[in-house]
């Protein structure tokens, strides 16, 4: 078992991964082509989905690892969800280089959009409600989520708890 502590999620620490958008709270904002979109497949169509998962406790178990090579696939969290962005690039081999593994705690005004390629832990909501609106670009086949189950678990301790 490997275990690995949770930072605050911040853009610039997520960068070499993908983007993070956040909102500010200023009033009207509008910023336009503020993340990455990638479909590398001519045949995928946009698949905006709802999810409701259930808050896992602390510390977080990561039992697998999944990545889309030919699409991001974004999260928005709703009504407040923190969740845990947990992330690790690939190793020469292409399987998941789990020494740059890397965790971080998200609150719940801030959306990530994985880049296409980057191993990252499933969906984990940390706090009610656990709903969030994800977009990828599938097209139904095998293709569109690679699973890398891990042969030992990771325990995430998070940083607000």
């Amino acid at each position: 078992m490997m275990m690995i502590q949770a930072k605050p999620l911040s853009p610039e620490a997520f960068a070499p991964f993908s983007q993070v958008l956040t909102g500010k709270g200023r009033g009207e904002e509008r910023h336009a082509f503020a993340a990455r979109m990638e479909n590398l497949r001519p045949d995928a169509k946009p698949n905006m989905t709802f999810m409701s998962v259930l808050p896992a406790a602390a510390p977080i178990r990561i039992e697998r690892l999944e990545r889309h090579s030919y699409s991001n696939e974004a999260f928005t969290p709703l009504n407040g969800t923190r969740h845990l962005v947990a992330v690790c690039p690939s190793g020469e081999n292409g399987k998941p280089d789990l020494s740059g593994l890397i965790a971080f705690e998200a609150d719940g005004s801030q959306a990530v959009n994985y880049n296409a390629g980057i191993w990252h832990a499933p969906r984990t909501a940390i706090s009610p409600p656990g709903e969030f609106i994800m977009f990828r670009w599938d097209d139904g086949s095998d293709l569109d989520t690679e699973i890398w189950p891990l042969e030992s678990h990771i325990e995430v301790n998070l940083y607000l708890n």
